[in-house]
């Protein structure tokens, strides 16, 4: 069944308000304590999304409505380059929140693609209801700053670290330190991608022991 823009979904009838809401109510409070009345509006605003692998969030030229976020699962941002090749640029795990920062706030296009990598439990909220959250709730406000500042500025910040002054290897033992996960989740193809480098670079690198 299709919704608005290009979001197919499938509600989560099987669980309990409750147990679909522990990590999600935890992720928020980590990033800024909300009081319990406001929490709980804010999490009534994110509907559940039972979602295949390989499904999009978002694609490119399309306009971001939504924030996401990952109760499990695991998605990734990219872009198609000029020669056709597609570009890795973030990946997202399980408790953390993403959405396409640029076309959310300026209601443009995006640039990027989001697509998971497996069968995801997601939650999204709508822009339009995160606006009106910020209107009623100083302490939302608070929270929303924080959360683009975690998610989209600490961010490029640590990518633009990653790309200026570390090598390839560097790049590759770096990603596995902050989520082992990745070499059993994340596809060869796709890591390479992601650490700007061909997957027969990395294929040598992998043999290799890590220097820090």
């Amino acid at each position: 069944m299709a919704q608005k823009e290009n979001l197919y979904f499938s509600p989560l009838k099987t669980l309990s308000k409750k147990a679909m809401s522990t990590k999600m109510e935890e992720s928020i409070q980590s990033i800024f304590q909300l009081p319990q009345v406001v929490l709980a509006e804010v999490c009534d605003a994110f509907k559940p999304l039972d979602l295949p692998k390989i499904f999009f969030l978002l694609r490119s030229g399309k306009i971001c409505h939504n924030i996401w976020f990952v109760q499990s699962g695991l998605t990734r941002h990219f872009y198609v380059d000029d020669r056709g090749k597609e570009r890795n640029t973030w990946f997202t795990v399980e408790n953390n929140f993403t959405t396409d920062i640029p076309s959310l706030l300026n209601q443009q296009p995006a640039r990027e693609n989001i697509q998971l990598l497996e069968d995801s439990i997601i939650y999204a909220i709508a822009y339009s209801d995160v606006q009106k959250l910020q209107q009623k709730h100083h302490a939302f406000c608070i929270w929303y700053i924080k959360m683009l500042e975690n998610n989209y500025f600490h961010q490029i910040e640590q990518r633009i670290d990653e790309l200026q002054f570390m090598n390839a290897t560097e790049r590759y033992f770096n990603l596995l330190k902050k989520e082992p996960s990745f070499s059993q989740r994340i596809s060869l193809g796709n890591i390479a991608s992601y650490l700007n480098i061909s997957q027969e670079t990395l294929s040598r690198i992998r043999n290799e022991k890590p220097t820090f």
